[in-house]
């Protein structure tokens, strides 16, 4: 994603201000000096002025139709997560048919070594396209076709996003969405369908995920806004100690895929990754919890508490913990507050609720109402680790909504 083109995803003067701000953060880009994940995320929210902007850090889109279910929801922040090639769809008005086909300007793994762009497909497959079964090679040579999306509202907000994936040496099938990185990796020939792969082009990251996790942060957009998420754990069967050593790695590691609708289409008990968050709490780390359709259209959602309905805003809210996760979303049900004053924490929803209090302990409140209040005496902080809050429709919309953890003991040691 070239200067001339994350100028139009984010906004001209905004964007400028970021690029300088980014070539110094890239220059010194260090694990020193960078905030800790927030341990108390909703302390300075001020609940009856912030925007509540309803989003994903996880959702494929590539034509018009998958676009709608995501608008048709009221997503109001695009961050979509593309991969083959892992790069971003913004702004998503310049996509077209065949786009990263003919406009691969990223760097890709070739023989084992990172190798610059751009690079011209039609004239790399030419030697061995005889050797491409006939299904697909009567698509080459590859021509830009007409835009992916027809409708794209002018007042979306958009930020650059892609689902990087196939680091050598991660157990399972290690995913990693970008929300606000700039960062491209691999190949538009995932499944080697063009020979791409067995001629030296790898069609992923290819780098250890440490080595993967830099090059995201390198090109964050925002030094203090966005991050990384580890994707549905549950559906790669995710080690709990790779969790932990990814979580541990860099703060910018934001946290989970908690609940993640595309899963389904493998096994249905895989949506929920809700044990491998309430392990790595239960250690005294901070881990947010994320939310996402994936590949499904009508479940998974982050609503981000923003000051300022901005790029910038949304991404810092991501960074900072300021967002409580939800099934359904479309507003069937709110948080109207949610907040830990260090002794006691309350929470209120807009319609009645089954509230859930989650800690290291299990469930260790269930009330019934409009709000709750749960008191932490100093000398259960330890016994309980930290807490979080479930609140359940009453109305029969299956609305489940997820506040971000509040850590009620200091952070592990390194």
């Amino acid at each position: 994603m070239d200067r001339r083109d994350f100028l139009k995803c984010a906004g001209a003067a905004a964007t400028i201000g970021a690029l300088a701000a980014n070539t110094a953060y890239a220059q010194e880009n260090t694990k020193m000096n960078v905030p800790e994940r927030n341990r108390n995320p909703y302390k300075d929210v001020a609940w009856s002025k912030v925007h509540q902007i309803h989003t994903t850090t996880h959702g494929h889109s590539t034509n018009q139709r998958m676009l709608d279910a995501y608008l048709k929801r009221g997503f109001q922040f695009l961050t979509l997560s593309n991969y083959y090639p892992s790069a971003p769809y913004c702004p998503a008005k310049k996509m077209t048919v065949n786009y990263y086909r003919v406009h691969h300007n990223h760097p890709v793994m070739v023989k084992g070594k990172l190798t610059d762009g751009p690079f011209d497909w039609n004239k790399i497959l030419e030697p061995w396209i005889d050797e491409v079964d006939e299904q697909y090679r009567k698509s080459y040579p590859f021509k830009e076709g007409d835009p992916l999306y027809s409708n794209v509202p002018d007042d979306i907000l958009e930020a650059p996003n892609a689902e990087h994936h196939s680091f050598p040496g991660s157990n399972g099938n290690l995913h990693l969405c970008a929300p606000g990185s700039s960062l491209a990796t691999g190949t538009f020939d995932a499944r080697n369908y063009y020979k791409s792969h067995s001629h030296g082009y790898h069609f992923g990251s290819g780098q250890p995920w440490r080595t993967a996790v830099d090059r995201i942060i390198e090109k964050l957009i925002y030094p203090d806004g966005g991050g990384i998420t580890i994707n549905h754990p549950a559906w790669t069967k995710l080690e709990y100690k790779l969790m932990l050593d990814i979580l541990d790695y860099d703060p910018r590691v934001l946290g989970i895929e908690v609940y993640n609708q595309g899963s389904a289409t493998a096994t249905p008990e895989i949506i929920w990754s809700e044990p491998w968050w309430d392990h790595a709490l239960s250690t005294g780390r901070q881990c947010f919890g994320f939310f996402v359709p994936d590949w499904g259209y009508t479940k998974g959602v982050n609503i981000l508490l923003a000051k300022e309905k901005t790029v910038h805003e949304c991404l810092k809210a991501y960074r900072e913990g300021r967002w409580y996760g939800a099934i359904i979303g479309c507003g069937k049900l709110v948080f109207n507050q949610v907040n830990f004053d260090g002794n006691t924490l309350t929470a209120a929803t807009d319609k009645p609720a089954k509230f859930q209090v989650v800690t290291k302990q299990g469930i260790s409140l269930e009330t019934t109402g409009l709000s709750m209040s749960f008191n932490i005496p100093e000398q259960d902080k330890q016994k309980l680790g930290y807490a979080r809050i479930k609140a359940y429709a009453t109305d029969g919309s299956e609305e489940i909504l997820f506040s971000q953890p509040f850590m009620l003991t200091p952070a592990p040691k390194a």
